[in-house]
């Protein structure tokens, strides 16, 4: 078994081998289940998904599962909601809770795309005023054990449902992830394995279609011809984070993202927080920018421009009684025409 000092070792080693991996271009657009990738609550969204390595609660369901079982009230919940791209909306609540030696989370995750016309072959316009709204929910259940007061380790498994009108697909999905807290040192360390899962692949019947056979009389009764869709990977990703702590009060987060259907990414954030009289309060912003090390003449601006750009937000927390409520809003630029920032808001109950 790996004491305390190899088990940094290793950390910092896949930290090494993981910024030598470069992500590429050449895979965007081949993987599917993107809701994964959308960032939940308003103080992650703040700090630009910068702060797995010391992220709690269940906060953590979503950034790294090692950090589920590090709050100490009986549960922890989390409301939010989302303003996302293109005016579609994401819900999400998420709870965690003691159990035994470890902590369990759960959480799901909805969109809402409102509704959209139904367009046919022969209604091209959606002049029949009929509609349809898709329906992309992810449920996650979690599990965290500190092994230490230095070492936690936690695991996701999700269901990944996608539905629009008869037509859907299921998938599961695993997140995997280690928190270090340095013994000397104000640093903290996390490692996150996220979305590993097999392909998924629509059907229903909205993929199927009546075709006359071929070479048969006039007058022959069509046939039901089943389209096959492609089957598509999920986005797995790994992120390997740092937090420090240069004086009271004050982080400083740094993430390295290696992203298997897309270019790398860093993030950098920073928080400032502070107890007063029991009022817990932060305030911090961040930035993302993509790592793009295999331009070639043919790679358009909107692949290798980033789409967000700064973020940032503030938040409070106070006591009511063996309780306590919070309040946080994060809100994210967006660097593309014709599309709105994202804003997230967010309560968080500790009971």
């Amino acid at each position: 078994m790996l004491n305390k000092k190899n088990m940094f070792k290793t950390l910092i080693f896949l930290s090494v081998v993981s910024l030598s991996l470069a992500g590429t271009g050449k895979s965007i657009g081949s993987a599917g289940a993107s809701e994964l990738l959308v960032p939940t609550g308003a103080k992650g969204v703040a700090l630009n998904g910068s702060y797995s390595a010391s992220v709690s609660g269940s906060d953590a369901i979503y950034y790294n599962p090692a950090g589920i079982s590090n709050f100490t009230s009986p549960t922890d919940a989390q409301f939010s909601n989302t303003k996302y791209l293109a005016d579609i909306g994401m819900s999400y609540a998420a709870f965690a809770f003691h159990l035994g030696k470890g902590t369990v989370g759960m959480s799901i995750k909805n969109f809402d795309f409102g509704d959209i016309k139904l367009t046919t072959a022969d209604d091209t316009h959606g002049i029949s005023g009929r509609t349809y709204s898709p329906s992309f929910v992810t449920l996650t259940v979690g599990y965290s054990k500190a092994f230490s007061d230095r070492i936690r380790f936690g695991v996701n498994s999700k269901i990944v449902n996608e539905s629009i009108q008869e037509t859907n697909t299921r998938g599961f999905a695993l997140d995997m992830g280690v928190q270090y807290t340095h013994s000397t040192l104000p640093l903290n360390l996390g490692v996150v394995l996220r979305n590993l899962g097999p392909k998924m692949q629509f059907s229903g019947s909205n993929l199927e279609q009546l075709v006359q056979p071929a070479g048969s009389e006039p007058g022959t009764k069509d046939e039901h011809l089943s389209v096959v869709s492609q089957a598509f990977e999920l986005h797995a990703q790994l992120d390997i984070s740092l937090t420090y702590k240069p004086m009271d009060n004050v982080n400083v987060h740094g993430s390295f993202v290696n992203n298997s259907f897309g270019f790398n990414e860093l993030h950098m954030g920073a928080e400032y927080a502070m107890d007063m009289n029991g009022l817990d309060t932060w305030v911090g912003g961040g930035f993302s920018f993509l790592s793009v090390d295999d331009i070639t003449d043919g790679w358009d601006d909107e692949y290798t421009d980033n789409t967000f750009g700064t973020s940032f937000g503030a938040g409070f927390k106070v006591p009511m009684g063996n309780m306590s409520f919070g309040v946080d809003y994060a809100f994210r630029t967006v660097n593309a025409t014709g599309l709105e920032n994202n804003s997230v808001l967010a309560f968080t109950i500790g009971f």
